[in-house]
């Protein structure tokens, strides 16, 4: 993986802002996928004929117009990629669906046909996972050129119990959690789906003081459901106790549908898995599960870092770790060389 690392520095540094990455052109239109289904994205386009990146963004209310992938589409536009950058509604609404592998795969198909093309895939954390399970099919590896999945998982019934265990330390996804599932496993605590929806996205647009939200609807909750929220905030035990009333809930066969581990048998294109070494998500173990089950027979088209320069979401200051840059320079150089750039 070392070798790409003087194809990844350039990328990087423009991260860094050693390297001037300016402002790009940003179209936006519906993009099309059947006569019923359309998704809002952003195309930032690159030369003519130059390779083309499908950039999912991940489970934030920002959706499309988050900066940070925002960033990363113009950087990987700057690098000479045309990008595509599609809205998941209901990703960006912070709700773990059924609808997103099928979304992701007809959006892929998409992009392809308009391109003409085979393209990449680059996503992170749940949406990253979801987009291996959409783009595993024969169909869909011949049309993948290179992918980059970032801080994703491998089995979703591992995941859940990671999450639960490090609600001190990151409680953004322990509360898109409960907003997804609270309903059913409390239907007459009513008022807690709100509830935790604000404290999610109190958590990920960062609101605080007069902004905040789930504090003055806290005030709102009746007994049971401030005793609900104490017990989650307060004891690692009854947090604990949600995994497995969480995973009966689930619709049938979710987890087999929707667990990356579940679908390699065919995955022939080359890979990129890049994880936070102190990820409090969804553990780097899954990274590396993922990346040992891998059965394309050539392990030149599979790389792998733990890196403490990233956490879940976001990428510390490079100057903090400098030993990793050249490593994280390889893995993207891989990525960026196998995507055609």
């Amino acid at each position: 993986m070392i070798r790409y690392s003087f194809q990844g520095l350039p990328f990087l540094l423009k991260y860094a802002d050693m390297v001037d990455s300016p402002d790009s052109e940003i179209r936006e239109e519906n993009l099309k996928v059947s006569k019923k289904s359309s998704f809002r994205t952003k195309i930032f386009p690159g030369p003519k004929n130059s390779p083309v990146i499908y950039l999912q963004h991940g489970m934030s209310n920002r959706g499309i117009n988050d900066p940070r992938i925002l960033t990363l589409a113009k950087h990987l536009k700057n690098t000479g990629a045309t990008v595509y950058l599609p809205e998941l509604p209901e990703v960006k609404g912070l709700e773990i669906s059924e609808d997103t592998v099928p979304n992701i795969r007809a959006l892929f198909q998409e992009i392809v046909k308009r391109e003409a093309q085979a393209i990449s895939f680059l996503s992170a954390s749940f949406s990253a996972g979801m987009g291996m399970v959409a783009l595993s099919g024969k169909e869909e590896q011949k049309n993948l050129k290179s992918a980059l999945l970032v801080g994703t998982y491998s089995d979703f019934a591992d995941t859940l119990p990671f999450i639960l265990s490090n609600y001190e330390i990151d409680p953004y996804a322990v509360h898109v959690l409960l907003y997804n599932y609270i309903s059913k496993l409390q239907p007459k605590l009513s008022k807690l789906e709100e509830f935790y929806f604000e404290a999610a996205l109190d958590n990920g647009l960062k609101r605080t003081g007069e902004e905040e939200k789930s504090s003055k609807l806290l005030k709102k909750l009746n007994q049971k459901e401030k005793e609900f929220v104490h017990s989650v905030q307060s004891d690692p035990g009854f947090r604990m106790g949600l995994v497995g009333p969480i995973l009966s809930v689930l619709p049938p066969n979710f987890i087999l549908r929707n667990s990356p581990k579940n679908f390699l048998s065919d995955w022939e294109a080359p890979i990129a898995l890049l994880h936070g070494s102190d990820d409090p998500v969804i553990s780097p173990d899954e990274s590396e599960q993922l990346f040992d089950s891998l059965g394309n027979g050539k392990e030149e088209y599979k790389v792998i870092l733990k890196s403490k320069l990233i956490t879940h979401g976001d990428h510390l200051p490079f100057y903090t770790q400098l030993g990793e840059i050249p490593k994280l320079a390889g893995l993207w150089g891989f990525f960026l060389k196998k995507s055609g750039l």
